[in-house]
């Protein structure tokens, strides 16, 4: 079995050669990616296109343990609205619950250098008073594996700014808080 897996959506359902990382799907719709995790299952759309003659797919992103809770949520905003001015790294992790991790960094007002959590499903740093959003030359090439990632900026205010996505080796697509986190928002 090959790393990635190319297939086809057809009428009949999924046709060729999966994978064991991840597979290319072409549907009338365009080329998505999809990958399973024990933690997350996500289908994303890389390029868009029409393709007659097969289905069409629809992106999806879920957490095989459920959305995190809510306090988890809050508890990441608490603590990096600790200390607003400096970027700061937060993990969440699964081990038979949802837990926040701060590893050792590196801080300061615009970047934040920290050591990875392996097995973490979602990464959380903040910008400080700067909006929330990812940076081409720092956060993609940082982000290659599969997970999700949130920032939060604009900590200087009292409604932050967040923005959250799924990365999917090296393919991004934004992704709703609600999708993530069990709360309201």
């Amino acid at each position: 079995m090959k790393p990635a897996g190319y297939l086809i959506n057809t009428e009949d359902g999924l046709q060729g050669e999966p994978g064991f990382i991840y597979d290319y799907i072409l549907a009338e719709n365009g080329l998505f990616i999809q990958a399973r995790s024990p933690l997350l299952d996500a289908r994303i759309c890389i390029a868009e296109a029409v393709i007659r003659g097969l289905a069409p797919l629809e992106q999806k992103v879920s957490l095989s343990k459920g959305r995190i809770p809510d306090h988890i949520y809050q508890l990441a905003l608490s603590v990096l609205y600790a200390d607003r001015y400096r970027e700061c790294y937060l993990a969440v992790t699964w081990d038979g619950e949802y837990h926040i991790t701060m590893p050792s960094q590196q801080r300061s007002e615009a970047k934040v250098v920290y050591d990875v959590i392996p097995g973490a499903v979602l990464d959380i740093h903040s910008h400080a008073a700067m909006g929330a959003f990812y940076s081409v030359g720092w956060d993609d090439p940082d982000e290659q594996g599969f997970r999700l990632s949130m920032v939060a900026g604009k900590l200087n205010t009292l409604v932050p700014d967040i923005e959250m996505r799924i990365g999917v080796y090296g393919y991004f697509a934004p992704v709703a808080i609600a999708e993530v986190f069990d709360c309201t928002r």
